[in-house]
């Protein structure tokens, strides 16, 4: 009998908190309705305020379905922990095979391992503000990745 496999969804959206503006009603819906439909696991760049809203949004849904996992994306592996701390709040981490990138190129690789990883974007951009969140869903599209906007 083989496996299932579980479901996962992962986050793309700006850094700035007034990009994020009133999503909270909107974010909180839709993952509720992915964890209905059997998603499980939900990665976390943890880079910006739609990433922080979205691991809230997900930490307060773990109350009501304690099955689901919430996962930090690693962009960087650092030898001092005191730099690298994850909360007790993860699940656990999971750090890409970008270590041979150049530095400057990690977090798009680590964006595009993510949306290589996951079973279905959330996402949260303005189309006219060019930025990290804008070329991963760009990336997601040509992968023909299933899209939810917020």
């Amino acid at each position: 009998m083989s496996e299932l496999k579980e479901k996962v969804v992962a986050f793309a959206g700006h850094r700035y908190e007034w990009h994020c503006i009133g999503v909270e009603e909107k974010l909180l819906n839709t993952l509720e309705e992915l964890i209905c439909k059997g998603y499980t696991i939900f990665y976390d760049g943890g880079y910006g305020a739609f990433d922080k809203k979205s691991a809230q949004i997900v930490l307060k849904l773990k109350h009501k379905y304690p099955h689901i996992k919430l996962i930090r994306i690693l962009t960087y592996y650092h030898h001092d922990k005191e730099k690298y701390e994850l909360t007790n709040c993860y699940d656990g981490s999971i750090l890409p095979d970008i270590e041979e990138q150049h530095y400057k190129q990690k977090i798009t690789k680590r964006n595009e391992w993510i949306v290589d990883n996951c079973d279905i974007l959330v996402c949260h951009i303005e189309n006219t503000y060019k930025s990290g969140a804008y070329n991963t869903v760009k990336y997601a599209q040509k992968q023909n990745k299933p899209i939810i906007y917020i």
